[in-house]
This record gives structure tokens, sequence and C-alpha cells, in this order.
């Protein structure tokens, strides 16, 4: 898939890994639930590989442009975020690693 035709399909976010590198993550799919904000979102680099593994990210902060998430740390509150994403799209299947 030619770059151009990726970031007309998906919106791209920077986020910042744990060694303080920024990487470029493609949005899957975002909900509410709950009063809460959630993106589903996959390194960009990987967004042709069907086995890639995706992550759940939960709205932390919004302040003027600047958005920060968060990994879910509940465990409750992920397999619920989880199941909503898994049920709530047929242009993807979620597959939760336990």
């Amino acid at each position: 898939m030619a770059n151009d035709e990726f970031e007309e399909e998906f919106e791209t976010i920077m986020l910042t890994d744990e060694n303080g590198d920024e990487v470029e993550f493609a949005v899957i799919d975002a909900l509410e639930l709950d009063g809460n904000s959630y993106i589903l979102v996959l390194e960009a680099e990987f967004i042709d590989d069907e086995e890639a593994s995706a992550m759940i990210l939960k709205k932390t902060e919004e302040e003027g442009d600047e958005v920060s998430y968060e990994l879910i740390e509940d465990d409750a509150e992920f397999d619920k975020v989880a199941e909503a994403f898994q049920n709530g799209n047929d242009d993807y299947d979620v597959e939760i690693d336990g």
C-alpha cells in the first residue's frame, strides 16, 4: 500500500515510547464508553500485517491540540473496552491475548 493511500485510510498520531522516541501509530477505531474515550491503534509500519498486535489506549487529558493517552491498567476496564471494540466493527477482528 502506498503511503498516500495509508494516510487517506487511517488517521495517524505520534506517540512517545518508553525510550522517549516518537512512533507513528494508525488509529484503527475509536469509541466512547462510560464517559471515557478509547482508541485502538497499530504501529503504522505494521498496518499491512494481519497478525500485528494493536493496543487499546485511554484518553487521559486534552489541552488545546495536545491529547494524552495511556494503556489501560485495570483488567476489568480493559476487558470491557476490548469487548466493545470486538463487537463494534466488522472491518477488523479483535483477539484478546490473555
